[in-house]
C-alpha cells in the first residue's frame, strides 16, 4: 500500500496518457500552481519526457479533471489522453 503525507503533496497534478487510456501512462508532473489550460486538438510537447524529441509531439484528444481532498488540501489532477503527432508547422 502507497503511504503519502498530504501536507507534502503537491496541489496540482498533470498526467499525460498515449492512446492506449488510462493503462498508457506516459508522463506525470505535480506542481504548486495549476498549469495552463488545454483543450482537444491541442499539441503538447512535454520535453521531459523520456524518448521525446522536438520531431514528435502529442494530440490531444481528451481530457478529464478529477478533482479530490487529501486531508485538508483540495487536491487537482488533470488527465490528458492523446496520440503522437508531428509538430505544427513542419
Amino acid at each position: 500500500m502507497t503511504r503519502f503525507r498530504a501536507d507534502e503533496m503537491k496541489i496540482y497534478s498533470l498526467e499525460l496518457y498515449g492512446p492506449g487510456g488510462v493503462d498508457d501512462l506516459l508522463w506525470k508532473i505535480d506542481s504548486d500552481h495549476a498549469f495552463t489550460p488545454m483543450n482537444r486538438g491541442d499539441r503538447i510537447q512535454p520535453l521531459d519526457l523520456p524518448g521525446s524529441n522536438p520531431g514528435l509531439t502529442h494530440e490531444i484528444t481528451g481530457i478529464e479533471h478529477v478533482i479530490w481532498t487529501a486531508g485538508e488540501q483540495v487536491r487537482y489532477v488533470t488527465r490528458v489522453f492523446s496520440r503522437p503527432a508531428p509538430p505544427l508547422g513542419v
